[in-house]
């Protein structure tokens, strides 16, 4: 409680501080809806600002030797079998059980893959490419909207500074980054409107953005709407039948023969299960938009309503895309255990549109009590996005603490299980290695007994029936996951390890899931099961 507190201070100091720079910038000259010299200057270098933040962390996450994300070690799994040739969704098994995603990450990254190795650090690169590639667009597309490199700069620098808003995930080994890069680069040639080849190349980005991540199939649907609405059905057919051949017939007829005998089930069968409905669902969806993103959806929503009572010329792809973004969000709202990462796309699009709506405001000089209403969004904007950078550093002793904890892993008599870490890349192979996000996404869902499960039961049966000694290597108690907790009668605490490796932990998202702590000895209570 005293972080969140620290966390809100600083926030409220920062606004207070923004609002008091306005104050003394020539309110006669705001007035007449001059720009405030003082103003731009210092939102300008927090932009900066915010980009040299975010430049800092991935430089210092990049060779981060275990996970910064709960699920990397996974995700590094799936990406070695695509270099293999091997299955990427194949029956579960207790050495590799699938997540969830799409499959496009991991085939897009063989390539770099080949060139600097199999490793957490690759993936981690190829991330932080799209997470650049994204902001490059940004920047381009505010600029050109508002006919401004300081709006294209600002807009830069506020997707920097929603880094932590949007869960920390932009630089980690995940889709996410080229499933929004994908988005935004197919939506900006469309938006370019050069030929119909070149909006035929729109459509197949935007589909790829459903190969990298599930939720992408609602850029693609506005895209293809998007064109029908500006050239009319008959011209728009081959949009159409592009979009469906790389998505829907290609995800149908080849997705098993090409990725494995388990893919839909995977990507189809398992998520659609979580979806849940409910007051809730409206609470954090509404909710996180009011807390982080308010004043920029506000100057979206302005926008978009002068280009619709504009006429039909004046709605451009971003404005058009803007709703499908926002389902990206709504639909991964619909999933409770979700991380904010389902956020990102509706973030960026509601940056983009929400910057070229303060650029606008700008123009027309509206004011709110003395204060310009641009440059009070945009001081708000920053602030609620303002975090310590220092609780996202990965600690300079990481590499010590790793090869600890491989010299302690080395020196068990018996397998090791550790079910918030998977897999390592390298040094040690655990056994069984089905992270416990992997067994849990497949029993869990509305209604659902998590508890026993004869599914992990099942996946976990050479850590419930070693030969010898066994032992479980876990970031949590066993008991907190109920999923897990049966595992509780197999395996005794032996030793808590306290901070010894806490370097390793990973970073705090919406949930904190810790560092290897607890070391459980198989001991079964009793003999006969």
């Amino acid at each position: 409680m005293n972080l969140l507190v620290e966390n809100a201070v600083w926030k409220i100091t920062f606004v207070l501080v923004g609002f008091g720079l306005l104050l003394l910038d020539s309110p006669g000259r705001v007035q007449r809806g001059q720009r405030g010299v003082l103003t731009r200057a210092c939102i300008g270098l927090w932009a900066c600002a915010s980009i040299a933040i975010l430049t800092l962390l991935v430089v210092n996450h990049v060779g981060f030797p275990l996970n910064i994300d709960l699920m990397e070690g996974t995700v590094l799994q799936h990406f070695r079998r695509a270099m293999s040739l091997s299955p990427v969704y194949p029956q579960p098994a207790p050495e590799f059980v699938p997540l969830a995603y799409n499959v496009l990450y991991y085939y897009f990254c063989v390539p770099f893959g080949y060139v600097f190795g199999a490793s957490l650090s690759t993936l981690r690169m190829v991330s932080i490419l799209g997470m650049v590639g994204i902001g490059v667009i940004v920047y381009r597309v505010v600029a050109d909207m508002s006919g401004s490199r300081w709006w294209g700069g600002v807009s830069a620098g506020l997707f920097a500074a929603a880094y932590r808003v949007m869960d920390a995930y932009l630089d980690s080994a995940h889709s996410d980054s080229w499933f929004v890069l994908s988005a935004v680069f197919g939506s900006y040639i469309i938006g370019k409107g050069r030929s119909r080849n070149w909006n035929l190349l729109g459509i197949a980005i935007l589909v790829s953005s459903f190969w990298f991540k599930q939720h992408g199939a609602w850029f693609a649907i506005g895209g293809v709407l998007f064109l029908t609405w500006r050239e009319g059905w008959r011209s728009s057919m081959r949009y159409w039948l592009l979009a469906l051949c790389l998505g829907p017939g290609l995800y149908v007829l080849a997705g098993p023969e090409l990725f494995g005998s388990h893919y839909h089930y995977f990507t189809w069968e398992v998520p659609r299960q979580w979806s849940e409905f409910g007051l809730w669902t409206l609470r954090r969806y509404l909710g996180f938009i009011v807390l982080y993103y308010l004043p920029l959806a506000a100057a979206a929503l302005w926008l978009a309503g002068r280009s619709v009572v504009g006429g039909r010329d004046r709605i451009d792809i971003w404005t058009f895309q803007l709703p499908f973004a926002l389902l990206t969000g709504f639909t991964g709202a619909l999933d409770p255990g979700s991380s904010n990462n389902v956020f990102i796309a509706q973030g960026v699009w509601l940056i983009i549109v929400g910057c070229a709506g303060l650029a606008d405001l700008a123009r027309r000089g509206l004011a709110v009590w003395r204060f310009p209403a641009w440059a009070a969004a945009l001081i708000l904007s920053f602030g609620v996005f303002l975090y310590d950078p220092r609780a996202l550093m990965v600690s300079g002793d990481a590499a010590r603490a790793y090869g600890d904890l491989v010299a302690t892993l080395k020196g068990m008599d018996g397998p090791v299980y550790a079910p918030s870490v998977g897999q390592l890349q390298a040094d040690y192979a655990f056994f069984p290695a089905a992270h416990w996000v992997a067994l849990q996404d497949m029993i869990r869902g509305p209604g659902r007994d998590e508890r026993n499960h004869p599914v992990v039961r099942e996946l976990l049966k050479p850590a419930l029936e070693p030969r010898g000694k066994a032992y479980i290597l876990a970031n949590v108690r066993l008991e907190v996951y109920p999923w897990l907790a049966f595992l509780g009668e197999y395996y005794q605490l032996e030793r808590d390890f306290g901070d010894r490796f806490k370097p390793l932990r990973v970073l705090p998202k919406r949930w904190d899931h810790g560092w290897p702590r607890y070391l459980y000895q198989y001991q079964p209570r009793t003999k006969e099961r």
